[in-house]
């Protein structure tokens, strides 16, 4: 075990420490530490390059990103995106020299490798994924595996709902007829509707001139899905998680050739989802459904210890929800279920509102809005709120945070 648990100031200037030599493929014959971390887009990781590129170069922010950049070299590291930036073509991406940790190990769907930035999805950022590989890094001498499985738009009571949850197929047919009886209804309505748009403005747009002329509407019918289209879209993220988990681990040397047949050790769950069950009455269920999670994940990787952190939404900060609204009441179940007398033992719930970036929330809220200066704005973010502003300080810290809530968990093993 390579360090005590540690505050993440004192994690922040412990990375700085390391350079990038010392992070190479751990010699340890003990099993792989295997961590899964799961959800929806903010799992996936939102957090830009180019804020973060920007906050290495400044002196108020630089210290906590050392441990990002090759080598700790501030000036190399500036040196190198300046000269690779291309005037004629600003989408193109600059040389970032970031570093990279052999000893632990990311799979998150396509992308595979060494801990570095670039496992997020909007054009090689990070997400939670970078900062918590550093923390569990840090513990363990054994290699250590990520398994990211998050795709964005997800909820927990449809695309992840654990198989407890799940109704009957005779329900889940009632349902699907219920569903094409309506859709059918709403499609033939809504024709009508514009085929007689379309027949209107053809007439106007006869004595119309070229540029007021307006466009015909195309129809978009809704699907009419069967019995088994329908039933299909309840659970199948939670299956297409367990699948990932299941082909990771099969193909271990295949994805990772540096892995020696030591064996894996399944140790820790992250969820960090939420959004999208704040509509159509799906916060309802989101505490049992929360707990059906748990179970279900632990059954099916036959893993009865495996630990979880919950990452509770913290979309706008400190401020405080309105009582009784959706989001309140997922915030509400996201901290009970880890802290009910069935789970407090191996979960916790991490607060991620305490990690809003205040820099970037003052630009993006300011006069004007970030659209005003666009220039300061992507210093610190590139993103709405509901991507906690696209701010890779969020992320970063977000990370650490589940890091440390994981070691927590395992501390006394």
């Amino acid at each position: 075990m390579k360090t005590t648990l540690l505050p993440a100031l004192l994690l922040l200037l412990a990375c700085a420490s390391h350079a990038k030599e010392n992070w190479q493929v751990s010699i340890s014959d003990k099993p792989v530490k295997v961590f899964i971390l799961a959800g929806q887009s903010n799992m996936e990781g939102k957090g830009f390059p180019e804020p973060l590129a920007w906050q290495v170069t400044q002196e108020a922010f630089r210290e906590r990103w050392t441990h990002v950049i090759e080598n700790g070299d501030y000036g190399a590291f500036a040196e190198a995106v300046a000269d690779s930036r291309d005037p004629d073509d600003p989408r193109k991406q600059p040389d970032y020299k970031w570093s990279v940790r052999k000893d632990v190990w990311v799979n998150y769907l396509d992308k595979r490798g060494d801990l570095t930035v670039g496992y997020g999805t909007p054009r090689n950022g990070l997400g939670p994924e970078y900062n918590f590989g550093h923390v569990v890094g840090d513990h363990y001498d054994e290699q250590v595996l990520l398994i990211k499985t998050a795709w964005g738009g997800r909820a927990l009571d449809r695309g992840f709902l654990p198989p407890s949850s799940m109704k009957s197929a005779a329900e889940y047919d009632q349902d699907a007829a219920a569903t094409r009886e309506e859709n059918e209804k709403w499609n033939a309505e809504q024709k009508v509707k514009v085929d007689e748009y379309n027949v209107t403005i053809a007439e106007s747009n006869k004595s119309a001139a070229k540029d007021k002329q307006k466009k015909p509407r195309n129809f978009r019918p809704r699907p009419i899905p069967t019995d088994e289209e329908y039933r299909a879209q309840w659970g199948k993220d939670y299956r297409a998680m367990m699948q990932e988990i299941d082909d990771c681990l099969a193909a271990l040397k295949i994805r990772f050739p540096a892995y020696r047949d030591q064996g894996t050790e399944l140790v820790g769950f992250v969820w960090f989802q939420g959004w999208n069950d704040q509509y159509n009455d799906r916060w309802l269920q989101y505490e049992k459904n929360l707990g059906n999670l748990i179970r279900d994940v632990r059954k099916d990787l036959d893993a009865p210890e495996l630990k979880f952190v919950i990452g509770q939404m913290g979309h706008d900060g400190m401020k405080e929800d309105k009582p009784d609204s959706p989001r309140d009441f997922i915030k509400k179940a996201q901290a009970a279920v880890p802290a009910s007398d069935e789970f407090k033992a191996g979960a916790r719930c991490v607060k991620t509102d305490q990690y809003w970036d205040l820099e970037a929330h003052a630009i993006y809220t300011g006069p004007g809005g970030w659209s005003k200066d666009v220039a300061r704005w992507r210093r610190h973010g590139n993103d709405r709120g509901y991507h906690y502003y696209g701010s890779p300080w969020t992320f970063a810290q977000i990370g650490t945070g589940f890091g440390e809530a994981m070691l927590e968990l395992v501390k006394d093993e």
